[in-house]
């Protein structure tokens, strides 16, 4: 299923008064974004120093696909990060700086030109191109391919090379999100002749990749372990890999899991669903678990504004009041999450950090109160009405989600139901308006691509978006986000998106519920790897390596 079924940098930039971005130089070691939710975290863990010959990363599944176009989920995006690179790189801080373009300018508001690097070669040898850039990002442009980002390019009317360095996007509209939607998958750059020779093999078991990063693709059967090599002949010899190899292996069992890492048979893990047995984990000499800031947001999804109890903003509210965050923190995220005041966590503030804190700052903070919550179940006349909620016994999470939600509108006049499902019938949720149907709400743990809220509350708030399940219509909220994306002015941009938040806390279309950390579980004699919300989109493995 994608990542939203569950849930589905090096140099700082700055922008310039001519609307140009460009290099200013190189970032240390960063720390948790200002404003975390929480003391404690970090974004990376110090790095590697010691050669290793091969180690096993789990992840929830098998891996389908390294075709940018189709990395959609936690094992794809995760593996593909590592042997592509884009053209903007996301920070392990959540900025967003040069990756194979050195600058991005704006010579005029519906132009955009990208500089790119020199000197950048694929696995093969051959030399990355203008027109393999064209190639990649028209890729995804196309809504025929069968990818997945054609809608975050919906603003870009042509790609042309304009030099041996350098290729120009026209757009329809001012489109100052264009650095941050390149700075993942469809910024992600393939070799056009490598590709074409593939056709629809490529990024399969049979078709393979050809990239620029520094693992490339080793080993891969179907069903089977996937694994990726240090690429030697690495364009950028500043960024040698101490692990030669990583052996990438699908276990969804968390009991399973859990054994692998505290015997060795398995070195490290994202943990992109909470883990039951993290105490067992803490307690082990042979692991180290790392919390870092992330983009993560774990909500609950209203399927349709237009029917049921849920389509009052008041009973919405009630709901919000009645749950108790923090005994899902603790029996769930074993304190490794915290209660949110909005979709657009603390993690996601990637600029304009100030503003952001303040607007966080001016929201209120989670609480019970289970009075006021029933007063405004019998306001809007719903006491007594039942709420269906989407679930499955086969996750944990959802389960326990779906218990708490249970519970809680119970305690305030409402009559609730659980509308079990297969794990794998879940995603039917996400991906079937007649499934929505049968529920009221369904829950997610959710993300932006880039460290932006606006990000994620242009995917539900403008509609026809890709996360625009329950038909939320705020015209107002809409059209902010369309001027924050057309706001060349960083401020101005945060601005826009502050008073959207502002709104959607209001109107609740998603009720967040908890902010989920970044949580690495490491063997303890490696180091190294980033611990945020970056592994997803940007190689995070470089300076991974044995203890010193």
């Amino acid at each position: 299923m994608r990542r939203r079924t569950i849930a589905i940098t090096a140099t700082a930039l700055t922008l310039a008064a001519s609307g140009c971005y460009r290099d200013t130089g190189a970032a240390g070691e960063t720390a948790a974004p200002s404003g975390a939710p929480q003391q404690g975290l970090i974004t990376n863990t110090p790095p590697g120093t010691g050669k290793v010959d091969r180690i096993t990363w789990a992840l929830y599944r098998g891996t389908t696909s390294i075709d940018p176009l189709t990395a959609g989920d936690y094992p794809e995006i995760t593996v593909t990060s590592l042997m592509c690179e884009s053209l903007f790189r996301q920070a392990p801080d959540g900025s967003v700086v040069s990756g194979l373009a050195t600058a991005l300018d704006f010579p005029d508001a519906k132009t955009a030109v990208l500089t790119l690097r020199d000197g950048v070669t694929f696995w093969d040898g051959s030399s990355m191109t203008a027109d393999d850039v064209v190639f990649s990002i028209e890729r995804n442009r196309d809504p025929k391919a069968g990818g997945y980002w054609a809608p975050v390019l919906n603003r870009v009317t042509s790609v042309e090379a304009t030099g041996p360095r350098q290729v120009t996007l026209k757009l329809k509209q001012p489109d100052y999100w264009l650095r941050n939607v390149l700075s993942y998958m469809p910024g992600m750059v393939i070799s056009k002749r490598y590709a074409e020779a593939q056709g629809r093999d490529y990024g399969t078991v049979k078709g393979g990749a050809m990239c620029t990063g520094s693992y490339k693709l080793g080993q891969w059967r179907t069903g089977d372990v996937l694994s990726v090599v240090r690429n030697d002949r690495y364009w950028n010899r500043a960024a040698a890999p101490l692990v030669r190899q990583i052996d990438f292996k699908g276990i969804p069992d968390e009991a399973t899991l859990t054994a692998a890492l505290l015997t060795g048979e398995v070195d490290g893990a994202y943990l992109e669903l909470p883990l039951s047995t993290m105490d067992q984990v803490r307690a082990s000499d042979a692991v180290k678990v790392y919390r870092g800031p992330s983009y993560l947001i774990d909500a609950l999804i209203v399927a349709d504004m237009g029917r049921g109890p849920l389509s009052d903003a008041r009973v919405r509210r009630a709901l919000s009041l009645a749950v108790d965050r923090e005994a899902y923190i603790r029996t769930l995220y074993k304190g490794t999450a915290q209660p949110a005041r909005a979709l657009g966590t603390p993690g996601t503030w990637g600029y304009e950090r100030a503003a952001f804190q303040s607007a966080w700052d001016a929201l209120p903070a989670p609480k019970i109160d289970l009075e006021a919550a029933r007063r405004l179940v019998q306001e809007a006349g719903a006491a007594g009405k039942t709420v269906r909620f989407g679930m499955s016994n086969e996750i944990n999470k959802l389960a326990t989600e779906a218990n708490l939600f249970k519970t809680a509108a119970e305690k305030i006049g409402l009559k609730a139901e659980l509308k079990a499902v297969s794990a794998d019938a879940y995603s039917a949720f996400f991906l079937d308006p007649k499934a929505r149907a049968d529920v009221d709400g369904f829950f997610t743990t959710n993300y932006p691509n880039w460290a932006d809220p606006g990000a994620l509350y242009a995917t539900l708030s403008i509609p026809g978006g890709p996360q625009d399940y329950g038909g939320y219509r705020n015209p107002d909220v809409a059209d902010l986000l369309e001027r924050a994306r057309g706001a060349e002015d960083p401020g101005k941009r945060a601005e826009f998106t502050v008073q959207a938040q502002r709104a959607l806390t209001e109107d609740m279309p998603w009720i967040p519920i908890v902010a989920p950390d970044t949580v690495l579980v490491l063997n303890a004699k490696l180091t190294g790897a980033t611990v945020s919300s970056q592994h997803l989109f940007a190689p995070w493995a470089d300076r991974l390596g044995g203890v010193g």
